[in-house]
């Protein structure tokens, strides 16, 4: 009795060991009716090397439609009025009335030349002026009644006119002494300091508007027909004020054969004077913003 129960007990052991074998000794997963393992959706799988959350953020993507990032721009922020005012004759600065920094109204006397021999000689043309006016006068009378010829009456005219242009030369130079802001805005760069002689073309302040600033950008002429004047755009400037939004203002379709790019305006309310003039900022063009017409 013990052999028959001895054989039958090595039967057994002989087919577990072979079942084991078969199995590679490994617990076989659970599979879906596609063959696709039950711990990952179908039409998900991960590939090699890739780790879970690279691949939660590659269908999150795809989930999304594809969408692509924001285009983003780099610019720089300048004033939309920026002028150079240049001395427009040769003298002393003898007074200079304002610092770089400080905002000026439109007219503002910004510095004075030495005025003294120009006001001098707009006196002279200004007696000049008006003898020839009067010896004009009288001249038109004595031709009305036939007493001097045609000929003597327009010599009288031609002083009288020379005359009159000399004085306002002389005029337009005496004024000219005077250095005037041309525009409201801040003085970005003051060059002259007083007792300085100056001479005519040399460049003496700097003034920009900075309640409006521009950004101007050139795109890649691909992306011609996806952007519109009126589209928002965001702005961050690298510093001075916080990111705010903004549109765009002018579209240059043409593209240069050069570089390829073609030019696109944003102008930008800062009548608070929370950006400066100057400075770099990027442009963000949000996903979806842009479509072509």
């Amino acid at each position: 009795m013990v052999l028959p129960c001895l054989r039958a007990g090595i039967s057994v052991l002989i087919i577990l060991i072979a079942g084991a074998l078969s199995t590679g000794g490994c617990v076989p997963q659970s599979r879906t009716s596609s063959g696709a393992s039950a711990d990952t959706a179908p039409g998900a799988s991960v590939p090699a090397g890739e780790s879970a959350g690279e691949a939660l953020s590659t269908l999150d993507s795809l989930a999304d439609g594809g969408k692509a990032e924001a285009d983003t721009f780099e610019t720089a922020l300048a004033p939309l009025r920026d002028v150079e005012i240049v001395a427009r004759l040769d003298g002393e600065a003898v007074g200079v009335y304002f610092e770089e920094g400080r905002r000026v109204t439109g007219g503002a006397r910004l510095a004075q030349l030495d005025d003294r021999d120009r006001r001098a000689t707009l006196e002279v043309r200004k007696a000049e002026a008006d003898r020839a006016e009067f010896a004009w006068k009288r001249a038109r009378r004595l031709y009305d009644q036939k007493v001097i010829a045609e000929e003597q009456f327009v010599a009288a005219r031609s002083d009288w006119q020379i005359a009159e242009a000399q004085r306002e030369r002389a005029s337009i130079e005496w004024e000219r002494c005077t250095v005037r802001s041309p525009i409201a805005g801040v003085i970005e760069l003051r060059r002259v300091q007083r007792g300085q002689m100056v001479k005519q073309g040399d460049l003496l302040f700097r003034i920009g508007d900075p309640d409006t600033l521009r950004a101007e950008l050139l795109l890649p002429e691909s992306r011609l027909g996806t952007v519109r004047p009126g589209q928002r755009v965001r702005i961050i400037p690298a510093a001075g004020s916080a990111a705010r939004n903004a549109v765009v203002t002018r579209v240059n379709p043409l593209v240069d054969p050069a570089s390829g790019t073609f030019r696109v305006v944003i102008d930008i309310d800062n009548r608070s004077g929370e950006l400066h003039g100057g400075v770099s900022a990027r442009v963000v063009f949000e996903p979806g913003a842009a479509k072509p017409r």
